[in-house]
């Protein structure tokens, strides 16, 4: 497969002298034991020193995390309302800390917080294409018009539902705004403060707002957690989350598929180089701008497009393929189908055969992101003993 292009060469020439030049700066003429290695060696020390967190020490701040959502989520339920929405007591362990490729240092936790609520339909792209791919609209009830004379009575409870949890768009009458249960969910969490506290004897918490969740903060055995908390309405084997990143804004739910992400990456073997491969390349994207300040893999291609990139290898090629002796291969073929997906502006969605991922991203964020994947690419090593070094 051919991932170079003859204006990439020249990209990777110009641009591959000048972050040569200044990570040999950096690296001074020392001899270190990372050049005396081999590529896979190498490979596997920084997958140890700066890429993994070990189960054990993962795993205590997973199962403290989940302690503090259980009891946040039991706390929440006495300021719930008559009338509001019932949230759930059983969240669910979303990202890559639950699927087995979280990246250090940060120590982060998403939790999907199912609320329950009653509607009339979810409208999709596929029966309105004002509906953006990937997301719906939560129709509470038929439109007026629709409804039977007789049945026009309004009870007050609902009146007061869609006034407070509403918003009115056209022909679909009232839909569940994400906007109102951000705000409403987030003022739920707030007033669980104190009495964690309380609970959790000697920590402090914290919550601010970020996009669609409700992140609390505290700090455990000397580290900073964050866990996000976001509400979704479950359809069928899938939710849709309250997250506006559409032009439709708050009257569109977006479809997530965590679940079934989680589901697939827990489904591979852990003695293969799957999850080394991937979490590897997360780390490279991450600290890009160690060595090109500017880099527009690390700010401007999201993790997301890694794990798609991944899973669509992982479904071409069989187990035999990710022996863990094969690791510098596959980090680099996934390098180079990322690469070359960028090139052609075209990234398929896991479950949606029609969707492009890569549809609205600009030409030019799209040639960056590639030339940075096939500068790694071609320089391999030097990253590599670079970020060891570093």
């Amino acid at each position: 497969m051919e991932y170079f292009s003859v204006a990439s060469i020249s990209l990777l020439a110009a641009g591959a002298a000048v972050v040569v030049t200044a990570v040999t700066r950096l690296l001074g003429n020392q001899e270190t034991s990372s050049r005396e290695m081999s590529t896979l060696p190498m490979l596997e020390r920084l997958y140890q020193d700066k890429v993994n967190f070990s189960n054990s020490e993962l795993d205590a701040y997973k199962s403290k995390a989940e302690d503090v959502v259980s009891t946040l989520l039991k706390v929440v339920q006495k300021y719930v309302q008559e009338g509001d929405p019932k949230i759930s007591q059983e969240p669910i362990g979303t990202g890559s800390a639950f699927e087995g490729v979280k990246v250090k240092p940060e120590v982060e936790f998403d939790f999907l917080v199912p609320i329950q609520i009653r509607f009339h339909r979810i409208i999709f792209s596929d029966e309105d294409h004002n509906v953006p791919v990937c997301f719906g609209l939560i129709q509470i009830e038929e439109p007026a018009m629709f409804i039977p004379q007789s049945a026009k009575i309004w009870r007050t409870g609902t009146i007061d539902f869609k006034e407070k949890f509403c918003v009115q768009f056209g022909k679909y009458g009232y839909l569940l705004s994400t906007e109102q249960i951000q705000r409403w969910f987030q003022s739920m969490c707030a007033k669980t403060q104190k009495e964690l506290e309380r609970h959790f004897h000697g920590i402090n918490f914290n919550f601010r707002t970020s996009g669609p969740a409700r992140t609390l903060v505290f700090k455990w055995n000397n580290k900073e957690v964050n866990i996000d908390l976001v509400p979704a309405v479950k359809y069928e084997d899938t939710y849709l989350v309250a997250k506006m990143t559409s032009h439709l804004g708050e009257k569109a739910w977006r479809l997530s598929f965590s679940t079934q992400e989680k589901a697939f990456l827990q489904h591979l073997s852990p003695n293969c180089c799957y999850f080394k491969c991937l979490k590897i390349l997360k780390y490279l994207r991450e600290n890009d701008k160690k060595i090109c300040p500017t880099s527009h893999l690390s700010s401007s291609c999201p993790s997301y497009y890694l794990k798609t990139a991944f899973v669509h290898q992982v479904r071409q090629n069989d187990k035999s393929f990710w022996k863990n002796e094969d690791l510098e291969d596959r980090v680099k073929n996934l390098l180079g189908y990322l690469a070359e997906c960028m090139g052609r502006g075209h990234l398929q969605h896991i479950y949606k055969d029609n969707t492009n991922l890569l549809k609205d991203v600009s030409s030019t964020t799209l040639e960056q992101i590639r030339f940075r994947l096939l500068y790694i690419h071609k320089n391999f090593e030097s990253v590599l003993q670079y970020h060891l070094q570093y």
